[in-house]
């Protein structure tokens, strides 16, 4: 009984209370909610191809999951990321690692929330140590994790914890610097 309650308050209660929170704080936004393109299923190995087949100078894959707080509070920072370099060549990739069944219903109002308006991804890898040994062996799966990758789809850092705007830029600057 002891491992059921914290399990259905991740589960159950907190995507209900961030969407109560979302309700409440996007009312009247209009056409926002109408941008996101529908949430897709993808396995560890459709992120990686995608890394590896993308024409972009950098790409940021970042897990994260919609009762996971520090992955909310990183999340405005990585979106002001993306606005700021996509011109210059980085690709953000979100995927989200709640339970697929939140693939149409609580990621994508969350996502809606923080005004994301690009495609965005639910983890379908057939058990949770699947995804996380084929993004990275030495990562324990500790939520928000981000996986930053060069140009020729090598993992060059993977920055686990939730993580301010300013330690993203620097990651993603070096990296850019790097390959000139």
């Amino acid at each position: 009984m002891s491992s059921f309650f914290p399990d259905m308050c991740r589960r159950i209660i907190l995507p209900a209370l961030v969407l109560l929170a979302l309700n409440t704080s996007s009312a009247g936004n209009g056409s926002q909610t109408d941008s996101l393109p529908p949430v897709q299923k993808i396995d560890h190995k459709g992120i990686l191809d995608m890394v590896r087949t993308g024409d972009h100078r950098a790409t940021l894959v970042n897990v994260w999951a919609t009762w996971c707080i520090p992955c909310r509070e990183e999340m405005p920072g990585i979106i002001r990321l993306r606005k700021q370099y996509r011109e210059k060549g980085l690709n953000v990739i979100l995927v989200s690692a709640d339970d697929i069944g939140n693939a149409d219903s609580t990621v994508p109002n969350v996502l809606r929330g923080f005004g994301v308006d690009f495609q965005t991804y639910i983890d379908n890898d057939s058990t949770d140590e699947e995804f996380i040994g084929g993004m990275n062996p030495d990562w324990s799966g500790a939520l928000p994790t981000s996986f930053i990758y060069d140009k020729g789809g090598k993992l060059v850092n993977m920055m686990v914890g939730g993580k301010s705007y300013a330690a993203f830029e620097k990651e993603i600057r070096k990296l850019f610097i790097r390959e000139h």
